[in-house]
């Protein structure tokens, strides 16, 4: 019996998404053990009796099935993101996102237990993210560049979003300073949003040998160590793969130091710290992921949706503190999968450096009245 290639498709993605589920079920289980652990030596009370593994809830390996179902349906079957996609370019996509929407639905998940957002979720998130657009440029954002011709109206054709426009019409300019750019952005993200894992600050006891053998040995210096030869190595072989990257670390770049300034004038007007790092390190992540002008429509529909979260969990659970990862991670699924209609609703902001002013400043307005609005609520 010959079985239609469709149908083998959404059973391919239902398999892989449930695999995904189970993968997420243990990754965070884990996690919140370990913070439960924390948490519970911190307050020196007794720790929670663990929930057996039979009875633990499975909807995340349903949640799994349908969200890989549903990319394959929406990005490969019907090409919703863009029309006429090709399949070799569609499915490496959809797989990218779904991979994606793995990493957004550990940062919710472990934010709204614990209000939190682990450095073990964004930091290897930012480096599958920087590696994913080397060595598949393809899964950047597709967008329709309109070619001005002399003879005729102008054509369009199908390309892939960077931080200059688009990939394949153009590119970024040209310049000597593109990998400097590059050894810098990565070494300030290196150095602001990540942290030691394994290695103490106080020097161990021992020889020096032993303490630097020590520090060799934690994942941020191997991160550090490993990431630069691969940048240089990138910028070294050029192309439209070293512009993926350096789009992918402007929107780094740009996404976290948007949150990280919004974050600092919001604490000084409020005079307690009103967003935590998390929430930066979450936006490095996002940027890297979908570059610099998806991260900005991203953090623009935070707001509002963090707004109605902090109005329900006020009505609801009578709750004094809101978790502004899971907005910001719904945003960014939300622009990812119905990036056609939005980018085509505010391209010709980021078009026009006066309106995309006006865009980011009103990004910062909106947060620092949804920031205010909560204190009012909250009394």
């Amino acid at each position: 019996m010959n079985v239609p290639p469709a149908l083998i498709g959404f059973a391919a993605a239902a398999v892989v998404g449930g695999i995904s589920g189970i993968l997420l079920k243990r990754f965070v289980g884990w996690m919140l053990a370990e913070l439960d652990a924390a948490v519970a030596a911190e307050e020196e009370r007794p720790l929670p009796v663990p929930q057996p593994a039979g009875q633990l809830s499975n909807w995340p390996v349903v949640a799994g099935c349908l969200l890989a179902v549903g990319l394959w349906w929406w990005e490969v079957t019907v090409a919703g993101l863009l029309s006429d996609a090709p399949r070799a370019v569609a499915i490496p996509r959809a797989a990218g996102h779904l991979v994606f929407f793995w990493l957004l639905a550990a940062a919710a998940w472990v934010d709204i237990r614990h209000r939190v957002i682990p450095d073990i979720i964004t930091t290897p998130g930012v480096v599958v993210g920087l590696l994913g657009t080397w060595l598949l440029p393809t899964i950047l954002l597709p967008v329709i560049i309109l070619s001005p011709r002399s003879f005729a109206a102008a054509e369009s054709s199908a390309d892939l979003l960077t931080a200059w426009g688009g990939l394949q019409a153009g590119g970024p300019p040209v310049s000597p300073l593109g990998p400097v750019m590059a050894v810098v952005v990565f070494t300030i993200w290196w150095a602001v949003c990540t942290a030691p894992f394994l290695l103490v600050d106080e020097r161990p006891s021992g020889s020096g040998s032993r303490w630097l053998w020590a520090a060799l040995r934690e994942p941020r210096t191997l991160l550090l160590v490993t990431g630069l030869p691969l940048l240089m190595l990138a910028a070294w072989t050029g192309g439209m793969r070293f512009a993926a990257v350096e789009s992918s670390l402007i929107g780094l770049a740009v996404s976290a130091g948007l949150v990280w300034l919004t974050r600092a004038g919001a604490s000084l007007a409020l005079g307690r710290e009103a967003m935590g790092m998390g929430d930066v390190t979450l936006m490095a992540m996002v940027g890297a992921w979908l570059g610099w002008q998806p991260a900005v429509l991203t953090f623009f529909l935070a707001t509002f949706i963090g707004l109605g979260h902090g109005l329900f969990q006020l009505l609801r659970h009578r709750e004094n503190e809101l978790p502004y990862g899971p907005s910001l991670c719904l945003a960014a699924a939300v622009v990812t999968v119905a990036w056609r209609p939005i980018w085509q609703l505010t391209a010709s902001f980021f078009a026009d450096p006066l309106q995309l002013g006006l865009v980011l400043g009103l990004v910062v307005f909106l947060t620092a009245v949804t920031l205010f609005v909560w204190q009012r609520l909250r009394g």
